[in-house]
């Protein structure tokens, strides 16, 4: 009968009709990324290029064939529009100004490039402070076809959204296959990365988001590894996460290889559920790597953390050089951390949410805490090296780490709103 075949073929044009439930499973994420970007687009010019991002962009254009001297006024051109617009901006929020914002930024781009235009380079052209970027090329060589295709402005601000975006990709893949969470918590593990000093770095036109998605692969490579899964395969992406490190950042790849081989080993000596084969593999995989890394700066000549240190309290090369480097890390490093603290205890925020995180990870996690402890005490390790005020936000952002990966567990188990007779999701095992 008619009113019998209308009814009956309405679930299956409802059958037709709906997502697939890969692809159903892969908008949401995608959604915060998308989300994420359309909020950078309101950023302005909060978003502009650093120091650094100028050594990088003059790299790039190097890479592309252009002369150093080319290259050094592409660079320099953007590094000026960048900082004058930035610049012009907060000159207009002050009360006492009234000049238009468009005849603000022309004077500070202007002057920026009347400062530098002869100039071989806008920090210092000592051949030791030149050298520390010259053994970074991972970085520069990823956003070359950006700056070809886009500019260096464009270009770089592109990169920088897709290196926050797939870093973001990578913690709700982590969460979602690795740690095996419902989707709700991978999803709040995502948007705890972008919200992060994590996200913010790995939006801007340096090294951090290319070498923060390495570590990120490193915790998932390991991870698998200390759940006894696919040991070969999660061995490859260890060994490809650091490598990649380390042609971005080398210093950084030896510290967090040692922290996470420390670790590792340490599960190895104590008697539990992580004394076997995997967390074997683990230890073994990021020894090698954290010994590579030591042998290559000795073998290439590599700048070491004599020379960043001399860097550091010698301001980049142009105060004579102290006697005693290490002893004067020390003290400053001592001054640093007591005003952390200081800082910490006024507005404790990352405390609590660190507690919290650490108490899901060591209570759920089955590795992960391991592993998250590893990447925190690298980045603070780090810091500890480079104890400078203006930079330890960049430098310690990896301390964010187990309250990414932390908090998700946490929603997984206690706070996951479900619809009734779905079945839960928690963490394997």
């Amino acid at each position: 009968m008619p009113g019998e075949l209308s009814v009956r073929s309405e679930p299956a044009v409802a059958r037709t009709t709906r997502m697939p439930p890969r692809l159903r499973a892969a908008v949401l994420p995608l959604l915060v990324c998308v989300v994420y970007a359309v909020l950078q687009l309101a950023a302005g010019p909060r978003w502009t290029l650093f120091p650094d991002s100028y050594r990088y962009a003059r790299a790039a254009e190097q890479y592309l064939g252009a002369s150093r001297e080319e290259a050094h006024r592409t660079a320099l051109a953007a590094f000026c529009a960048s900082r004058a617009s930035r610049e012009a901006h907060e000159a207009r929020l002050q009360p006492t100004n009234h000049k238009s914002e468009r005849a603000l930024r022309a004077a500070a781009e202007r002057s920026c490039l009347d400062r530098w235009a002869d100039a071989r380079d806008i920090t210092t052209a000592d051949p030791r402070y030149q050298a520390i970027f010259a053994a970074r090329p991972a970085y520069p060589l990823l956003a070359a076809p950006f700056v070809a295709a886009f500019g260096v402005l464009d270009g770089m601000w592109l990169l920088g959204l897709l290196t926050a975006a797939g870093g973001s990709l990578l913690v709700f893949g982590l969460l979602r296959r690795g740690a095996g969470v419902g989707r709700t918590a991978a999803l709040t593990g995502q948007v705890a990365f972008l919200a992060s000093p994590l996200g913010w770095w790995s939006d801007q036109a340096l090294s951090e988001g290319l070498f923060t998605m390495c570590a990120l692969g490193v915790l998932w490579g390991g991870l698998v590894l200390l759940r006894r899964r696919s040991l070969p395969k999660a061995a490859a992406v260890m060994v490809l996460a650091y490598g990649v490190g380390a042609f971005t950042r080398y210093s950084s790849v030896l510290v967090l290889a040692a922290f996470v081989a420390a670790v590792a080993t340490g599960a190895l000596l104590l008697p539990g559920r992580l004394r076997h084969r995997g967390t074997a593999v683990l230890a073994g995989v990021s020894a090698v790597a954290a010994a590579s890394v030591a042998v290559s700066m000795k073998a290439l000549a590599l700048p070491s953390a004599q020379v960043t240190l001399q860097d550091t309290f010698t301001h980049h090369f142009r105060l004579r050089e102290v006697a005693d480097p290490w002893g004067e890390l020390l003290a400053l490093a001592g001054r640093f951390w007591r005003d952390w603290a200081a800082q910490q205890a006024a507005l404790p925020y990352f405390l609590a949410l660190t507690a919290l995180a650490a108490w899901a990870l060591f209570r759920y996690g089955e590795g992960l805490g391991l592993l998250a402890a590893a990447t925190a005490l690298s980045g603070a390790f780090v810091v500890t090296n480079h104890p400078l005020i203006q930079e330890a936000d960049r430098l310690g952002a990896l301390m964010w780490v187990p309250v990414v990966l932390g908090l998700p567990l946490a929603v997984d188990r206690h706070w996951v709103w479900r619809r009734a007779g779905e079945p839960e999701a928690g963490l394997v095992g």
